[in-house]
């Protein structure tokens, strides 16, 4: 769905701006459309800086202000660094050193770069007022033209270039190695004063904030980034440290909301500077766009300014482009595109996880009924359905538990009690890295069943290999074993066609085939099936059971991808987009679906083998990755999870054109 369509539905129905009344008196705006796009959710984007979500979270964030869905923005430092707004190697020590306003002008740029996304217009005025949270002063912004976009500044002094006493970082205040932590007033700012704020208070802003605006999807950063090299027993990573607990607070909040809230909400991560290591997947235009806005929050244009600090940030400014982390928009849990199952009784399930718990849906297109809880506390949004040779459905996650000062990662385990029966909880598989703080960057599972009944899960582990652990005959599972090879991206599929399995992996520039002959037998060394600069994700397309599963394999900058069947290897064309592919073959005719370049659904002409593919955009704004499956009767069926926090699903066969989407009647809980 498009800007013009989106907002040509927003004006028709119109605006409205309330408010609610907080503790003591004070009024809190809650401004949304009066009538949004069926499909349509709202947004809180929990970020450690100004410029965060610009280079992070984009497009995502842009595709919903396109839509005019609520979104509020709230960054819970100052990211005052070294108090100089100049540009970077402008020579730094000519300039006088003034952190509250150098986090002023950063905050002038993120207000200008919201204006500009949400209305086109950077100058967009914004009005401006000062509540109180969690008993913090706090201002807020809201952009009078589109009061639907929020942001909030919490000003946590980063203070990025000290250490020692005088350091006060958000790690200090998530491990309570400071009780409480320093926020700034920036220049010109609304507060009365600098002030102090411990960890339940800042824990206790962001619960009320998600009472509050009552988000369908909570944004944040990586809880988990990659290290970048490992030194005997130190570790660097590859992303800010305060993009991580930021993320910790972020999630920690979004779970003690769902013990109390009328509905659970979905939470994304975001790879942070990572990306730069990460394969492009963003296309030409969608790239331009994006930084588009950032060189608005850099002020690179010079454009006339009333503020003695500046209308941006001049260490972004003009060098914007430079950093190679914005040319990707990558999720830290991209999910699976096999949630979507056909069961043996005849229906779907369809699968998905809010706030860290698994939600089932049955029925089928027609008719779904309400979503169970299927538990899993501290799930990511990453759930791998496999079906046993005895019609049994699998489900494999990664459970990450994060506490003041302890974290766990886990690989875990539910399989229904009998074929279309309930699930009978949840068993942990462990880490092949242990528990130390190797295992915090464990990938994310996949799975095979094998002919002999017993199931093989697989992720990626610490060196950035595989390892995998491997169901016994007499119950229980064996231990985790090293395949050889490294340097993977965390994306892994596995594919089994009569006695043989076959797992695939991507790196940068290639795609990756183990394979097992037999059950009895192991795996051997990887070959390479294709080398071309590659976009990091994989899936399977979905067949009957026993059939051979082409992979789909997607390729940098969104404008291709590759369809491995077998030894056949082919380069087609895409229509741009991000996430991975889901395809599924019915009657000799494979159907695609991805995430386009405005956030919906592009779904491909029935595709008959060795022809190209035809794409037309259609369906509503959704989390993770689409899904397709075979019905009960054969049928294919799409799936999405929409932003609004509905199943979606659809029936494919004729044109796309005729593809109606249908939302399941309840929403989650």
């Amino acid at each position: 769905m498009d800007r013009r369509t989106c907002l040509g539905l927003l004006l028709a129905a119109g605006t409205t701006l309330s408010t609610v009344t907080l503790g003591g008196g004070d009024r809190w705006p809650v401004a949304a459309p009066a009538a949004l796009p069926r499909g349509a959710g709202s947004f809180l984007n929990i970020c450690a800086h100004p410029d965060d979500d610009l280079y992070f979270l984009n497009p995502d964030v842009l595709q919903a202000l396109d839509c005019g869905c609520p979104v509020t923005s709230v960054y819970l430092t100052a990211g005052e660094a070294d108090g100089i707004n100049a540009a970077q190697g402008a020579g730094h020590g000519d300039h006088p050193v003034d952190f509250a306003a150098y986090a002023a002008a950063r905050q002038e740029g993120i207000r200008s770069a919201y204006a500009m996304m949400a209305t086109g217009d950077r100058d967009s005025p914004w009005q401006r007022s000062l509540h109180e949270l969690a008993g913090v002063p706090v201002e807020l912004a809201v952009l009078a033209a589109a009061p639907h976009v929020t942001l909030l500044d919490l000003n946590i002094r980063a203070q990025l270039g000290r250490s020692g006493p005088a350091a006060s970082r958000l790690e200090w205040l998530w491990t309570g190695r400071r009780e409480r932590q320093d926020y700034l007033r920036p220049t010109g700012s609304l507060l009365p004063g600098p002030g102090r704020l411990d960890r339940e208070q800042l824990l206790g802003i962001l619960a009320e904030l998600l009472d509050r605006t009552r988000p369908t999807v909570v944004r944040t950063l990586d809880p988990a980034p990659e290290h970048l090299h490992a030194d005997g027993g130190s570790l660097a990573y590859s992303d800010h440290d305060d993009h991580r607990h930021a993320a910790y607070f972020a999630l920690e909040a979004a779970r003690r909301h769902a013990r109390t809230a009328d509905r659970p909400v979905q939470v994304q991560s975001y790879r942070g500077y990572f990306n730069r290591y990460w394969p492009r997947n963003l296309s030409p235009r969608v790239y331009g766009r994006k930084f588009t806005f950032l060189d608005v929050y850099g002020w690179a244009d010079a454009r006339p300014c009333a503020e003695s600090y500046g209308c941006g940030d001049l260490q972004v400014g003009t060098v914007a482009r430079d950093k190679r982390y914005g040319r990707s928009q990558t999720y830290r849990y991209p999910g699976t595109t096999t949630w979507l199952a056909s069961q043996p009784t005849g229906g779907l399930a369809a699968f998905a996880v809010f706030a860290g718990r698994a939600l089932l849906w049955s029925g089928g297109p027609d008719a779904w009924g309400a979503p169970a809880d299927l538990g899993g506390d501290g799930l990511v949004p990453h759930l791998e359905v496999v079906s046993g040779m005895d019609g049994r459905l699998h489900l494999f996650g990664l459970r990450q538990l994060i506490e003041a000062r302890r974290e766990r990662q886990v690989v875990v385990h539910a399989a229904q009690a009998w074929p279309g029966g309930p699930f009978t909880g949840w068993e942990e598989l462990g880490n092949p890295d242990g528990d130390g703080v190797r295992a915090r960057e464990l990938g994310l599972p996949t799975a095979a069943a094998g002919p002999d009944g017993l199931l093989t899960v697989f992720t990626r582990d610490f060196r950035r290999g595989v390892s995998l652990r491997t169901q016994l005959a007499g119950g229980g599972w064996g231990p985790w074993t090293a395949l050889p090879g490294e340097g993977l991206r965390d994306a892994l599929v596995a594919a089994t066609a009569g006695d043989r399995t076959d797992l695939y992996a991507v790196t940068a520039r290639e795609l990756l085939r183990w394979r097992r002959d037999s059950p009895s037998a192991t795996f051997g060394e990887p070959e390479r099936v294709l080398s071309a600069p590659l976009d990091g994700t994989l899936s399977l397309v979905r067949t009957r059971p026993g059939t051979a599963a082409p992979v789909l394999v997607g390729h940098a900058d969104g404008a291709a991808f590759g369809l491995v069947d077998g030894d056949t290897v082919r380069t087609l064309r895409a229509n741009g987009g991000t996430g991975p592919l889901a395809g599924v073959i019915c009657d000799g005719m494979t159907h695609l679906l991805r995430r386009n370049d405005s956030g919906g659904v592009d779904l491909s002409f029935p595709l008959p083998a060795g022809r190209r593919p035809r794409w037309w955009p259609t369906g509503a704004l959704f989390t993770g990755a689409p899904a397709a499956a075979l019905d009960g009767a054969g049928r294919p069926v799409a799936a999405i999870v929409g932003v609004d926090g509905r199943l979606w699903t659809c029936r494919l066969g004729g044109s796309p054109q005729a593809a109606e989407w249908r939302a399941a009647d309840a929403p989650p809980l």
